[in-house]
């Protein structure tokens, strides 16, 4: 056997290979000693695809050992699309087996992770049920593929408890770039920058939350046409008044078309949210000088800004 290491968004992946096909992927390290062959070239291709939030297609050759009703399901499993989900009842029936029950004991014992995509099968009410890899990383999985939007990074505070109530409001922020400065709003009161943005309301896409919250917060009109994605960032803590808080954050690079007066909330008005085009390496000094001081509220937000601005930096964009 043959193995390998890719290290991913979501933590290291194991690759083991018998030299022609991939026979198992799953999450961790490995303490195997690694060899280089073309398939896991072709692996890694795949993941890298995957990982910026789009189909990658066929997947190399894959060999996982199992019975042969475990092989028919995962055969089924192979199947299921980019982006979509399946109930164990429909996996089930595709199958042509009578039992959930089975069909979810083979689907837990997927050698193949991500590839043989045992995170897009859900409960009969569209909830999340278990996952080798972890409930946290099944999210994350389901989240980029619907999005079709790479994770930048986790931002994991390990505070609380899993299978805990949690509380999801994901959010959309303009990245809007002009002559080398980024539009951020900037609070006066406390001194820290964010990108414009906010909540997605029910029954709004990213998109119009997007368009509302610029205009609303930073008095920003944004072109919907220039409107493209660029990552998220998943953050999971402790809430203040919920066990588990999960927040999507996806960022679009955008151009403005106008700048008009701001329509500030009680709190956003009351911290003197100012629109301003700041040197991104500023923002970062500021947002970061002040994560020592703001240890509870704001401290994962600055954090967060100012590493999106570091990717940015990185990849050539500011």
């Amino acid at each position: 056997m043959f193995y390998f290491r890719y290290d991913s968004p979501v933590g290291p992946l194991a690759l083991a290979s018998d030299g022609t096909s991939l026979t198992e992927l799953s999450f961790g390290p490995s303490s195997e000693p690694i060899t280089a062959l073309p398939l896991f070239r072709a692996a890694f291709a795949w993941l890298d695809e995957y990982f910026l939030g789009r189909d990658p297609g066929p997947t190399p050759p894959l060999s996982p050992a199992g019975t042969a009703f475990q092989q028919r399901v995962w055969h089924e499993l192979v199947r299921v699309p980019f982006g979509e989900t399946v109930s164990y009842g429909a996996l089930a029936k595709a199958a042509g087996c009578g039992s959930p029950r089975a069909v979810g004991q083979a689907v837990h014992n997927n050698p193949i992770a991500i590839m043989i995509p045992c995170h897009r099968v859900i409960g009969a009410d569209g909830s999340l049920t278990g996952f080798a890899g972890g409930m946290d990383i099944k999210r994350r999985l389901l989240t980029l593929e619907e999005s079709r939007m790479r994770l930048l990074f986790t931002m994991d505070a390990r505070n609380y408890e899993e299978g805990g109530k949690a509380f999801s409001r994901p959010s959309a922020r303009a990245v809007v770039i002009r002559n080398g400065r980024v539009a951020m709003v900037y609070s006066r009161k406390f001194q820290h920058y964010k990108f414009p943005g906010g909540g997605i309301e029910p029954g709004e896409t990213r998109e119009t939350a997007l368009l509302r919250e610029a205009r609303e917060e930073a008095g920003l009109v944004l072109d919907l046409k220039s409107v493209r994605p660029y990552g998220f960032v998943h953050r999971i803590e402790r809430g203040d008044r919920e066990p588990l808080f999960i927040q999507d954050n996806f960022y679009y690079l955008a151009s403005a078309t106008a700048v008009v007066p701001q329509e500030l909330d009680g709190y956003e008005a009351e911290e003197g949210y100012t629109l301003c085009w700041v040197d991104p390496k500023a923002a970062i000094q500021e947002n970061k000088a002040l994560t020592s001081i703001y240890k509870r509220k704001y401290h994962t937000m600055l954090l967060r800004e100012a590493m999106v601005l570091e990717r940015l930096i990185a990849e050539g964009l500011l």
